[in-house]
């Protein structure tokens, strides 16, 4: 009778444990099917880990933080739309400006001021030829800022000229490139150029010194930003002997980026309007810092063989807030590449 009991307990178990694991396997096939695993399928010996998905803080955007920390960059341009990434890392073949030494020992705004004004007013090249806006030619020194010095390109075929302004800013400009036989080109998003298309070649685009999203250069048409070596490379130039430009502060940041991709050597005539109210789009820091920055970048278009050959100041005394009247809130600068130079 003990032994029956005891047979019928151990099949009852028996049967108990067959369907606990059961329920058991059952509950882990449960979990695998709805907890996804958190390692890869092909690898059985890899460790089980829990995977976190985090922004990368990518190397542009290093290289955007350096420059603010360097008083060279703002978050001015984080509005803007229609680029790539506004800080594409350059080529490897770019340039790179070179920040000059401080004018003083410790770094100050009116030493920095004191030796940037002495260089942008400080001329090199002794013209003896002029070409004025009236089409006459005399052996006198500028006495304007859009008279053209043509000693060292006098009789050149072929002339191209650009002018990127507003406003009509550069009636006198165009004149005198038309007096001189130059194939004139005018850049004004606007689009009021009022002159004839058959003198003054009008197009509606401005320069920028970001990469445009789009790289098809085959038209200039609309209101669009690009680089001037887009430009020319759209119209077929491979140099511009005279160019001009009065960019409302937009001159620091165009300046740097032709330095960098090498586009300022494509250039015979520089006639520049800066402007010194405020420290430019994208330009910011202390302002020994900002004006130090101005005086490196104009200092690399003499380190690029440009040679200053007249300078005028426009109205007003403000410099970055500052009221000084020993200084100016803008000068206009002619620069040119000497005969020597272009051969």
């Amino acid at each position: 009778m003990a032994a029956c009991n005891f047979s019928g307990l151990r099949g009852i178990s028996h049967r108990m444990f067959v369907i606990g694991l059961s329920v058991l396997l059952l509950v882990q096939l449960l979990v695998s099917l709805t907890v996804p695993r958190a390692y890869s399928n092909t690898s059985g010996d890899e460790p089980a880990f829990l995977v976190i998905s985090i922004e990368k803080n990518d190397l542009a955007s290093e290289v955007r933080k350096n420059e603010r920390d360097l008083g060279l960059w703002t978050d001015e341009d984080s509005s803007l739309t229609g680029y790539e990434d506004e800080n594409e890392l350059p080529q490897a073949s770019a340039r790179e400006l070179i920040l000059q030494q401080w004018a003083s020992e410790q770094p100050s705004f009116f030493a920095e001021l004191l030796r940037f004004t002495q260089f942008i007013t400080t001329t090199e090249v002794n013209c003896s030829v002029v070409q004025d806006s009236d089409g006459n030619q005399s052996e006198r020194s500028p006495g304007q800022s859009d008279d053209l010095c043509i000693n060292h390109w006098r009789g050149k075929r072929g002339c191209v000229a650009y002018s990127f302004s507003l406003d009509g800013k550069d009636a006198a400009f165009l004149d005198t490139m038309l007096y001189a036989r130059c194939e004139v080109h005018r850049f004004d998003p606007s689009g009021r150029g009022g002159r004839e298309p058959a003198y003054i070649k009008n197009h509606r685009a401005w320069l920028d010194w970001r990469n445009p999203r789009s790289h098809s250069h085959a038209s200039l048409v609309g209101n669009v930003q690009r680089r001037l070596m887009d430009i020319m490379d759209s119209l077929g130039h491979t140099t511009v002997d005279v160019l001009r430009m009065d960019l409302e502060s937009a001159e620091w940041r165009i300046l740097e980026s032709w330095i960098k991709d090498g586009t300022l050597r494509r250039i015979n005539q520089l006639i520049l309007t800066i402007h010194l109210q405020w420290a430019g789009f994208e330009v910011g820091g202390a302002e020994e810092e900002v004006v130090r920055f101005w005086y490196s970048v104009l200092t690399a278009l003499r380190i690029s063989g440009l040679r200053l050959v007249h300078s005028t100041h426009g109205p007003g005394h403000i410099v970055l807030r500052h009221k000084l009247a020993n200084s100016h809130s803008s000068y206009t600068l002619s620069w040119m590449r000497t005969r020597e130079q272009l051969r």
